[in-house]
């Protein structure tokens, strides 16, 4: 007698956790950033989710601001080690118009409001915790995961890996960007 094997089905949130987890094993410099994910000179996608406090907060709502959306975890061992400087680039352009927003895809708010509080961030923390924005959106290249978007909601450059937020170059990036758009006068 031959028995039939029957496929073993997994909830949605299980396999989007198991393709995170096999992400984070591909180191994000052997990704190809132009390959996945939401392409440069596109509308970034459209999402809705909730803060640390409950409160929802839409990308759209950023309209008119120039954003830095990053894609984190408290497991990603390069993502913690970035929020630091993604603090500091808070600090130094916040008041000249960049809203820096981060959006954890940790599965539960303990660990994330921990990390937030102790490390002190001061910018805005989106929760994802069924990652359908990481991956159904933004098509989850790895941890972290970044776009930087102008103020008509274009992505202007996406960044796959870790980065020194604070660092001159980048700043004078973000600067650029900021004052491209001010002359235009939006």
């Amino acid at each position: 007698m031959c028995a039939i094997m029957t496929p073993v089905l997994f909830p949605r949130s299980i396999l989007k956790t198991i393709l995170l987890l096999l992400s984070l094993t591909i180191p994000a410099r052997e990704m190809h950033a132009a390959e996945v994910g939401p392409d440069v000179g596109k509308h970034a996608p459209s999402f809705e989710l909730r803060d640390l406090s409950g409160k929802t907060a839409t990308l759209t709502a950023f309209k008119g601001k120039v954003v830095l959306l990053n894609f984190w975890s408290t497991l990603c061992v390069p993502c913690t080690a970035e929020m630091p400087s993604l603090n500091r680039l808070h600090a130094a352009l916040g008041d000249k118009g960049l809203h820096v927003v981060a959006v954890s895809i940790d599965s539960s708010d303990r660990p994330v409001k921990d990390f937030v509080a102790e490390k002190r961030i001061a910018f805005m923390v989106l929760r994802d915790p069924e990652k359908e924005v990481f991956f159904d959106e933004f098509a989850g290249p790895s941890l972290p995961a970044s776009y930087l978007i102008d103020r008509n909601g274009i992505i202007r450059e996406k960044f796959n890996g870790p980065r020194e937020w604070d660092s001159a170059e980048m700043k004078d990036k973000i600067m650029k960007l900021l004052k491209k758009d001010e002359r235009r006068g939006l």
